[in-house]
């Protein structure tokens, strides 16, 4: 076992690194705390600190990988989930957790002449190991974002010549506090790592970062510029996540945040004509509604006479030819064509896994009118289902680790719970939808996400059903504490015995790590922090192979071998 199976990390672009600042984005389990030093871990370190993880808790020894999942379904007379595999295999399990998170299925654009072009086409979210040395040669990148930045910059040095294609501007902080530093370490020992770890886990966004407790247009000018240029150099998200209180929910605070950041940004452009397509004077969207990405020098490469910048609008075509891409009319031969197109929303990945609950429903169906659900996390109709940073969960402007870490610890009670009190069958009542809808409508109408509605992959404006919770982690956990608090809220069981469950936890966060007397669960819990973005976790199940069967306490399925 190596780390890169253990992890989940797809295939490296060039130059990777991890795209939020380590250690908030680290596992919150003290146990497993080392000596990291790298504050945007390159995925040799990601590879080590995942292996370190595996050796310590030997997540691999239930973990199987490149198998695919064609389809689940429950049984109701049983009381189980029966997850099929693609060889034919199956799986029979009490609770299934489609782990797959927001990033599992690529979205790959429909561009007319797609499979004509005769050199090679990357996906950044599939980077093969043996992909083009890009030196001297001419490449398009279609789509901007976090590791469109990081393709941008680490390509566009070695190439020939490169054409960005973009539909918005990418908005950037800078990586580093410096502009002359070219990597940050930590210097952090186990008790500052503990230390980090909680501060994210008591704030808002999962981060050490707070939004100041002012309104941005209630103190000075002087005052707000100094504020801004304080967190401004802090470089990383700190002007992100932590300036004024208003930033998300009034426009001219917005408006004011993002005047400071062009102002520093288009200075370090070259060209009239380049600063507005980079930057322009009014933004495509409110600042910060889309996380912005963090960079190094890209604005200096850009100094090239060989970099083009294109923008299209949603209604300009492009196509792809055996030896570029028109667009504009304008015909560009390329060697490469990089692809950084993102993946699909946040419930694609659910819907990926072909699953059927109650009397055969899918899930697909369930959802065809918008996403609906208890705490983002439980659907009426699948019993005993649990999706772990799935839609309508805090998948906006919070840290991910933050939130799995608070789901998984909240899930991993609820089993324990249930199986101690002889509850077989879990299921969130069809009121919930409508209690968890009305508190997400509470907050998302008085921010910029309601004035500014999301697109789609598609490109058409975001149904009220598709919106998430915005009310940042802290909210977020309240709620989850107070459905257990209140003798699981919101659900409904087989046996009308949830009045019965115990009252003290069983599985409970410690001193920034997971603790439980349950081994078997604790076991579970850390394998889902592993593998909680990118995995279908089956627990308490059988596999059968014509006349095999083994029974393992956990299966956990690499999903990559169907998200293609």
């Amino acid at each position: 076992m190596n780390g890169s199976e253990a992890s989940g990390v797809r295939t490296p672009t060039p130059e990777q690194q991890l795209t939020a600042h380590s250690p908030p984005t680290s596992f919150y389990e003290a146990e497993l705390h080392r000596d990291w030093r790298e504050q945007f871990p390159t995925r040799l370190e990601m590879l080590k600190c995942f292996e370190h993880v595996d050796n310590h808790w030997e997540i691999s020894t239930s973990f199987e990988f490149g198998a695919s999942v064609a389809r689940a379904g429950y049984s109701e007379a049983s009381q189980r989930w029966t997850v099929s595999l693609e060889d034919g295999r199956r799986a029979d399990a009490r609770w299934l957790v489609p782990a797959v998170g927001s990033s599992s299925v690529i979205n790959m654009p429909r561009i007319p002449g797609v499979n004509r072009f005769r050199g090679p086409i990357y996906h950044t979210a599939k980077w093969p190991l043996n992909a083009m040395d890009m030196r001297g040669k001419k490449v398009a990148v279609i789509g901007t974002g976090p590791s469109g930045v990081q393709v941008i910059q680490s390509v566009g040095k070695v190439a020939e010549a490169m054409t960005i294609y973009q539909r918005t501007p990418y908005l950037t902080l800078r990586k580093y506090s410096s502009p002359d530093r070219t990597a940050e370490t930590l210097g952090m020992g186990p008790d500052d790592h503990r230390e980090a770890l909680q501060l994210g886990l008591q704030s808002s966004n999962g981060f050490n970062h707070a939004l100041r407790d002012q309104d941005v247009l209630a103190v000075s000018a002087q005052e707000q510029n100094f504020y801004y240029k304080k967190r401004y150099l802090e470089g990383g998200w700190a002007f992100w996540m932590g300036g004024f209180r208003d930033l998300y929910q009034d426009l001219e605070a917005n408006r004011d945040a993002y005047a400071f950041w062009a102002e520093q940004t288009r200075a370090r452009i070259r060209g009239a004509a380049k600063r507005e397509l980079l930057v322009p004077e009014i933004a495509a969207l409110p600042f910060g509604v889309k996380r912005p990405c963090l960079e190094e020098d890209l604005y200096e490469v850009w100094i090239s006479p060989t970099w083009r910048l294109s923008t299209l609008a949603r209604s300009q075509s492009r196509t792809i030819t055996e030896t570029g891409i028109c667009a504009y009319g304008q015909m560009i031969d390329f060697d490469a064509i990089i692809l950084v197109t993102g993946f699909g929303d946040e419930a694609s990945g659910p819907k990926s896994l072909n699953i059927r609950g109650r009397n055969g429903v899918a899930l697909q169906d369930a959802w065809s009118e918008g996403v609906q659900s208890h705490l983002g996390i439980s659907v009426n109709q699948f019993p005993n289902m649990f999706f772990l940073y799935g839609p309508q969960c805090p998948t906006l402007l919070v840290n991910s680790p933050a939130v799995v870490t608070v789901e998984v610890e909240w899930l991993c009670r609820i089993i324990s719970d249930c199986q101690q009190a002889g509850i077989s069958q879990l299921e969130a009542t069809g009121e919930s939808h409508q209690v968890w809808q009305q508190k997400m409508e509470e907050v998302w109408v008085k921010s910029l996400y309601h004035k500014f509605p999301r697109k789609n992959k598609k490109g058409s404006k975001m149904s009220k059903e598709e919106r998430t919770w915005i009310g940042g982690l802290l909210l977020y956990r309240e709620e989850l504490e107070s459905c257990l608090a209140n003798g699981l809220e919101g659900f409904q069981d087989a046996g009308n015995m949830i009045s019965t469950l115990v009252s003290e936890p069983s599985y409970v966060l410690v001193d920034g790590g997971l603790a439980t007397a349950d081994a078997r669960l604790k076991r579970i819990a850390v394998g889902m922090h592993m593998l909680g973005m990118f995995s279908l976790i089956a627990v308490q199940a059988n596999i059968a192979s014509n006349e095999d069967a083994l029974e393992p306490e956990l299966t956990l399925w690499d999903q990559r071998g169907n998200v293609d």
